[in-house]
């Protein structure tokens, strides 16, 4: 369910959720909220997939997952954000309204001489009068509209250009007389000539159907030229649609009132500009060799100033400050109507591509909206939005297409696989414990077994006892399960092969188990780590399940997720429509293969930390949100300094001192405890003697310093580096806790903002570090200190 779901999303990546979530509806119904008019309707069907939630509430448990263009019988429509529905299964519950598209009135005859409006902005008409009714189209500025029903103080019915009806906020509406010229004149004689091949649409949007495609130097009769970004046209076959103004070159006659005159020799004049790209670099001057002047966001408006130039666009910034930018990666504004910034082809990730029946694959395309996909072969591969289903072996030709070009993919469809996903559980087990293999087939295999390959080299195979059928989104599974007793530490690979009409297959799944001398609790080691069942469990719970692909709204650019937020790139291949099953088993082979789990045993062996594993599940979940790189990276983080200071205090005479450095700007106190007395601030880099210690407790450590001038004090473990402490052991029990969580939970931003759900993800992970306390509590349980930006939250 995008748009609301993603609210529990916000431990994803980067940039921006609520503010395009909320602006998309305020913008849409202008401002305040109105009073809103239930709207009775029998019937709905799901605009995408959609979450079947007990309640109506994003807080709600989820019951299933709705596929897209799912009928459902609505039982309550008196909210004006949810909806009371029953599927054709039976199961009730609530479902947001943005994503159904209502059922139940009859179309509206305008009368005679009916009233007109025209769209003072870009405007939603919707399919009943309230924010909660679903969005039909976008109406741009200055569309002309039929008034149908204007009883209504908030919501005005109408018409749309080309017989489309619904409701438009009447906020942004501007009545008119009813119009006195005779529909189909010329508006002004004026003539119309293509400058490139150009869509002849049924309105005056993006979202019309296309009549037929103008030739470039195609001549027609103008018919309407009121529309900044749209003009209506008479073919000299006779045929009339509408056409985008910014390929058109008008001549002839007089301009339109109020009319900039200029405007009928050159299409309407390009005005803004906004940034596609994760982060795009303005320049001194246009050439990728000239002078970085900054960086801007994704999303970003830039105001233009020369797009003549082939390849780059002259802007303003938001602060004023001018330059330029690559015009690849900024969409093109004009007046109120975004266009396709210079040439608008379409490109595609991959030209080809092959996959098995059952899996998805991602065509990452550009532009990365507007686009219409088609298949050559819906029977053997399907498409939406540039995903790609894979039904049956043969090959299908995938096209996306816009009014700029298209592109092609040629998609070849192989034999499903014999096993789709395997895992063990648990993913960390003791000597001598019993592990489940989990093994998840297509609903055809009759039998798995599983080829266990023991640390010594030596192999057993372990036959599943039988399995459990299961169906999500419509996609039929069968889950495996067979046991064994694995003896000694070490990692034990495994393949999960599957029977079809009792023969094997042969190839299968692969994946693997780690059997720790120390598989849960607070015992620090050396050997190497993975995520242990309940951070795990932790993990999923803040990611939380969706079976279907969705894009993740916190990212700055599409980024496909699915399961428990395993995300995507273009042209990947993966199951899409997850049962919990596979979602469970694809988070546990995406931690364990991926850079998490090997950067973090890299930093073990690097730094020979010895390490809990509390401590490591804190670091995975970590990386599994943030990503891996701060573990090893050339640029040290703090909470990585803070966790090297960590070491078994050595003993320190009477009359000595040990040569240290402080790493971070610190407080000297009087006495040994976060609280005390400041005496004075200590600047990162200060040397210092220490003269003393106190650890009674392991995760509150002190040093009794001198510093260079004399002065003594005390200060936190977890800032001063001892000299020579290479030959320390690094026991991570050491870690002062009071540090690394003050530390930690200051990572809590996603593209420069400040999110809740963010810190308190890293406030659950330093809980988790600190005391192996898995209970995820939002509040400041163990006494960190807040940094501003959460200073709300304390």
């Amino acid at each position: 369910m995008r748009g609301w779901i993603q609210v529990r999303r916000y431990l994803k990546r980067t940039a921006g959720i609520w503010a395009a979530v909320l602006c998309a509806c305020v913008l849409a119904a202008g401002g305040a909220l109105p009073r809103v008019f239930a709207l009775s309707a029998s019937a709905a069907r799901t605009t995408d997939y959609l979450n079947l939630r007990a309640g109506a509430g994003t807080g709600t448990k989820v019951i299933l997952t709705l596929g897209r263009n799912v009928a459902v019988t609505v039982l309550d429509n008196s909210n004006p954000q949810w909806a009371k529905v029953r599927t054709a299964s039976g199961k009730e519950g609530y479902c947001f309204k943005q994503y159904l598209s209502f059922s139940g009135q009859a179309p509206v005859s305008p009368a005679a001489g009916a009233g007109t409006a025209l769209t003072t902005a870009n405007l939603n008409l919707r399919q009943g009068p309230s924010l909660g009714s679903a969005v039909d189209s976008v109406l741009p500025r200055g569309t002309s509209l039929t008034v149908l029903d204007d009883s209504n103080p908030q919501w005005t019915r109408v018409q749309a250009p080309g017989g489309r009806q619904g409701w438009c906020s009447a906020q942004y509406l501007k009545t008119a007389a009813p119009a006195q010229q005779a529909a189909g004149s010329s508006s002004s004689g004026l003539t119309a000539t293509t400058t490139d091949y150009l869509n002849l649409r049924q309105g005056a949007g993006m979202n019309y159907p296309v009549i037929l495609t103008l030739a470039r130097g195609a001549s027609a009769s103008v018919l309407d030229n009121s529309n900044s970004g749209w003009v209506q046209v008479r073919t000299q076959s006779g045929r009339e649609g509408w056409c985008s103004r910014q390929y058109l070159k008008l001549s002839g006659g007089t301009p339109s009132a109020g009319e900039d005159p200029a405007s009928q020799t050159g299409g309407a004049a390009v005005t803004g500009a906004k940034v596609t790209a994760d982060l795009l670099r303005l320049r001194e001057q246009a050439s990728t060799s000239s002078r970085i002047l900054g960086n801007l966001p994704n999303g970003t408006v830039l105001k233009v100033l020369d797009a003549s130039q082939s390849g780059w666009v002259k802007v303003e910034t938001p602060g004023g400050q001018t330059g330029y930018v690559s015009a690849q990666y900024v969409t093109l504004m004009n007046g109120s109507e975004t266009v396709p910034s210079a040439g608008g082809a379409v490109t595609l990730s991959s030209a080809s591509a092959s996959l098995p029946a059952g899996k998805t694959l991602y065509l990452k395309a550009s532009p990365g909206s507007g686009l219409a996909w088609a298949s050559s072969n819906a029977a053997v591969a399907s498409v939406a939005n540039g995903f790609v289903t894979a039904k049956a072996p043969g090959t299908a030709q995938i096209t996306a297409s816009s009014s700029g070009g298209s592109a092609a993919c040629s998609v070849t469809v192989t034999a499903a696989e014999p096993v789709r996903t395997a895992y063990a559980s648990p993913n960390v087990a003791s000597p001598g414990g019993a592990v489940t293999f989990v093994a998840v087939t297509d609903a055809r295999r009759d039998g798995v077994r599983f080829s266990v390959r023991f640390p010594d080299g030596q192999s057993r195979t372990v036959a599943a006892a039988g399995c459990t059928a299961q169906t999500t989104d419509g996609v039929a599974t069968k889950v495996w399960k067979g046991t064994a007793v694995l003896p000694s530490a070490g990692l034990y690979s495994f393949t999960a092969f599957s029977s079809e009409g009792g023969a094997f297959s042969g190839t299968g799944f692969s994946s693997d188990v780690l059997v720790a001398t120390q598989a849960g609790g607070s015992v620090t080691t050396a050997e190497q780590r993975r995520a242990s069942d309940k951070m795990l469990n932790l993990i999923a719970r803040w990611e939380g399940y969706s079976a279907a692909v969705y894009d993740d709204e916190l990212a700055s650019s599409r980024i496909p997720t699915v399961g428990y937020g395993c995300t995507y790139g273009a042209n990947a291949v993966f199951y899409n429509n997850l049962s919990q099953t596979e979602a469970w088993s694809l988070l546990v082979n995406r931690i364990n293969r991926s850079s998490y789990t090997s950067e973090l045993n890299r930093m073990i062996a690097n730094n020979r930390f010895r390490m809990s594993q509390n401590q490591a599940d804190c670091l995975l979940s970590f990386a599994y949100n943030v990503g891996s790189g701060y573990f090893n990276g050339a640029q040290e983080m703090d909470f990585r300094r803070i966790m090297k200071n960590a070491v078994v205090p050595p003993a320190i005479p009477a009359g000595s001192s040990v040569r240290a450095t402080v790493t971070m700007n610190a407080a000297l106190h009087g006495d040994r405890s976060n609280s005390s007395a400041g005496l004075e601030d200590v600047s990162s880099g200060t040397p210092v003697d220490v003269t003393g210690s106190d650890f009674s407790d392991t995760k509150n450590g002190w040093y009794q310093v001198r510093l260079p001038d004399g002065k003594t004090g005390w200060l936190n473990s977890g800032y001063v580096s001892l000299a020579d402490s290479d030959s320390l052991v690094h026991d991570l029990n050491y870690t002062n806790a009071y540090a690394f969580g003050t530390e930690l939970i200051r990572w809590n931003q996603a593209g420069g903002r400040f999110y809740a759900g963010l810190f308190y993800r890293r406030l659950g992970e330093a809980n988790v570090y600190n005391y192996g306390d898995y209970d995820a509590v939002r509040y400041n349980k163990y006494g960190y200190a807040y940094p501003p930006s959460a200073s709300s939250l304390s």
